[in-house]
């Protein structure tokens, strides 16, 4: 694909309907306990982080996120994701990173609609 495809592949995926949370959701590698980052905002299709070091781009990632207490059928989801992008955050100690989720099961579909809806919020930023 091209450099103008890509583009246009990602802002096709950033129209999709993007929601912070009111929690401070850690994100982990795997079934390890090493912090990716936390969650800044999530949609049905991807996530972004804000993460302490700098993200390979175009890896894939089996990932866990922990669940607010306050969802008690399960205390996380665990979910494959491609890094699709990574750069500095406006506080040169921190790297924003995107996420886009694939091969979600049901379960972890409907708990993550489960978030965007009881504890999620929009609001408007620009981070391209």
């Amino acid at each position: 694909m091209d450099i103008t495809g890509e583009k246009e592949k990602r802002k096709e995926l950033r129209q999709v309907d993007r929601r912070y949370l009111v929690f401070y959701l850690r994100i982990y590698d795997g079934m390890s306990s090493k912090i990716i980052g936390h969650l800044v905002d999530l949609s049905e299709k991807g996530m972004m982080l804000i993460a302490d070091h700098p993200v390979p781009v175009n890896e894939d990632y089996r990932l866990r996120m922990r669940l607010p207490a306050q969802m008690k059928d399960r205390g996380e989801i665990i979910f494959a994701a491609t890094s699709r992008w990574c750069k500095s955050d406006e506080n040169p100690d921190f790297y924003l990173v995107g996420f886009q989720m694939h091969d979600l099961e049901p379960p972890a579909r409907d708990l993550i609609s489960t978030l965007l809806r009881d504890f999620g919020y929009r609001e408007e930023r620009n981070y391209s």
